[in-house]
């Protein structure tokens, strides 16, 4: 996929290239007009801004090359704005507020219907939260079974329901509406308030009222209660885990929980995963560490805190207290990972059980060991539904999933656990302009898998 094919890199190229028409032809405006130097400067700033956005070191293995290069194109694109608005305001949200609107500029106006698709989508609310409801344009005779959706984006970005100028638009619906075709469910794609605005509890607590609304009403919508699953990607994976513990503590079942590269924690930021990442990819590619720190700053403090995000870079948020607890040593423990994956190559073991801010952790410890942030909060996980966990070899939160499966399996949960090496994290979302490969089979086996269970 070349650059011209992102959509947020085409807004640049708009700027840049203003083009005037000639019949069929289109012919670059600079070429026509008689004084060039100013032009010409704007075509070599563009061309130096291409060479640095499409310059993506990508490491040996990575699926689908030159298509992660536009996609990571597009990414830098929208960071160096961030980055110039952080000089003005160095406190706001800023990341948060410039791929927003980028995503408003460039998803499209969603259809009811999609040709090839037997599911017709509309937004309406559940217990008050907005949701996208996937339903059989031929109302089925018999009981379908459902799943709920959560969408990932580190609870700050992602929507499966905003309005733009009076326009539902939908950053999922690629992914959702073939869930739907895939499964033949009535699927639910909750569209969770974000943080800065609104941190922990709200996505979690907004996720627990949509899934509980539709499963408890669930036969007025052509559904089988007893047949509904849960699912999600990234943040997702989080609310998915979480979901289903709150459901289980209420005496609601669910019949399957799918996460793909799911984050289940915030306590560990220097696992083998995250080393490997570093190693990789230093602070560029899908998901960083300085992102990451960002994403626990809004979901945790509701704000921007430098200090907190630094001390999350160095793992050094936590207090040695609760890093040398049971809890920490059991589930976090990092021979759990595969030895495969922990090379002496980038591997250095884990970090100083003796060191961490007391202060830090004073001031969010009361958000990181609540029974609703985190699914290590919630023991024993004895009774919960069947687990699908899906990780990839280029995407640093990789061993959350994999200390969550482990902890699954230890009290007696039935798991699968499948590894893409070769995978990196967002290749399972879907959009008109980034379909991977590899991101379509891991659906499709997903997909499989859930369609038994349910």
């Amino acid at each position: 996929m070349g650059c011209s094919s992102t959509p947020v890199l085409s807004l640049f190229l708009l700027y840049f290239s203003p083009v005037c028409s000639r019949g069929d032809v289109y012919i670059p405006a600079w070429l026509k007009n008689p004084n060039l130097t100013k032009m010409k400067t704007r075509y070599y700033i563009l061309i130096a801004l291409s060479a640095y956005l499409l310059y993506t070191p990508v490491p040996d293995g990575l699926a689908h090359p030159w298509k992660y290069r536009a996609l990571m194109a597009s990414t830098r694109f929208l960071r160096l704005i961030a980055k110039a608005e952080n000089i003005i305001w160095p406190d706001a949200p800023n990341d948060v507020t410039v791929f927003r609107n980028a995503f408003k500029l460039v998803t499209a106006r969603q259809a009811l219907e999609e040709l090839g698709s037997n599911f017709k989508a509309r937004v309406t609310q559940f217990d008050g939260v907005k949701v996208r409801l996937y339903e059989p344009i031929k109302k089925s005779k018999s009981l379908l079974p459902g799943f709920v959706y959560f969408h990932g984006g580190g609870f700050a970005f992602g929507s499966t329901a905003f309005d733009f100028l009076l326009y539902p638009l939908e950053l999922y619906d690629g992914l959702t509406r073939k869930i739907a075709d895939d499964l033949n469910a009535v699927v639910v794609s909750v569209d969770y308030r974000l943080s800065p605005e609104y941190p922990f509890p709200v996505p979690v607590e907004d996720s627990l009222k949509a899934a509980k609304w539709f499963i408890t009403h669930a036969k007025e919508f052509g559904v089988d209660p007893k047949r509904i699953g849960l699912g999600g990607d990234s943040a997702g994976g989080w609310l998915t885990a979480i979901v289903t513990q709150l459901l289980h503590k209420e005496k609601i079942k669910v019949k399957v929980q799918m996460m793909v590269y799911p984050a289940i924690s915030s306590l560990d930021t220097s696992s083998p995963s995250y080393q490997k990442y570093q190693h990789d990819f230093g602070h560029n590619g899908m998901l960083p560490l300085t992102t990451i720190a960002r994403f626990y700053s809004y979901f945790i403090l509701g704000k921007r805190d430098k200090e907190f995000e630094q001390l999350i870079i160095e793992n050094n948020h936590v207090a040695s207290s609760q890093r040398q607890s049971t809890n920490m040593k059991t589930f976090f423990n990092h021979s759990l990972i595969p030895p495969e994956m922990r090379s002496d190559t980038y591997y250095k073991g884990p970090s100083d059980p003796n060191l961490g801010s007391e202060s830090m952790w004073n001031k969010i410890k009361d958000v990181c060991l609540d029974y609703r942030y985190s699914a290590f909060n919630n023991l024993p996980l004895t009774g919960l539904p069947p687990a699908y966990i899906i990780t990839c070899g280029f995407d640093s939160i990789r061993d959350e999933g994999i200390f969550y499966g482990e902890a699954l399996k230890a009290d007696g949960v039935e798991v699968v656990w499948k590894h893409y090496e070769e995978g990196f994290h967002g290749i399972f979302w879907a959009s008109p302009a980034f379909v991977f490969e590899l991101g379509e089979q891991m659906r499709k086996e997903a997909m499989e898998y859930v369609k038994r269970k349910l």
